[in-house]
């Protein structure tokens, strides 16, 4: 495959994805469970600790050729957390909180869902739960929410409008 464009000069890459995104966890199996056991995704191995490195694992977000999630364990990670945003956000939807970004490089991982029904199951879930998150709103060709994580970080189900 030529990697050059048409006029010779800059590379041209065939990009497919992303491969993984590495995130830390104070607390690897908690973080596992919440994963599987609530939003429904497959932890694979759990990998031991070696030199800096916590115990790790990757987290499959679904039928997709990324390995996803790549969490390592770390007791002492300070994760910045937005719960209270998404909390005002669930008190008043059209707070000005929704066009806010909190302190840090990761605002959040958005995941697609297949319809409007896995998404309002997944609510139902995360209700039960008691797991804090805003309201759906209309994005043009998607509908979404946010919500947060065991270890404070946002997260994101979009699917598309039906």
């Amino acid at each position: 495959m030529d990697v050059l464009d048409q006029h010779g000069k800059q590379p041209r890459f065939h990009w497919l994805g992303f491969h993984h995104i590495a995130l830390v966890t104070p607390d690897l199996d908690a973080t596992i469970r919440f994963y599987e056991d609530v939003l429904g995704m497959k932890a694979g191995n759990i990998y031991p600790a070696m030199k800096q490195r916590g115990r790790h694992c990757f987290i499959k977000p679904g039928d997709t050729d990324a390995w996803g999630l790549h969490f390592f364990e770390y007791p002492d990670a300070e994760i910045t957390s937005s719960a209270d945003a998404i909390r005002r956000l669930m008190d008043d939807p059209g707070s000005a909180d929704l066009y806010r970004f909190v302190p840090g490089a990761l605002q959040h991982i958005a995941f697609a869902l297949a319809s409007e029904q896995e998404a309002m199951t997944l609510r139902q879930t995360l209700q039960q739960q008691g797991t804090v998150m805003t309201d759906i709103y209309g994005q043009g060709a998607i509908r979404n929410f946010i919500f947060v994580d065991q270890n404070g970080v946002q997260i994101e189900a979009a699917w598309e409008v039906e």
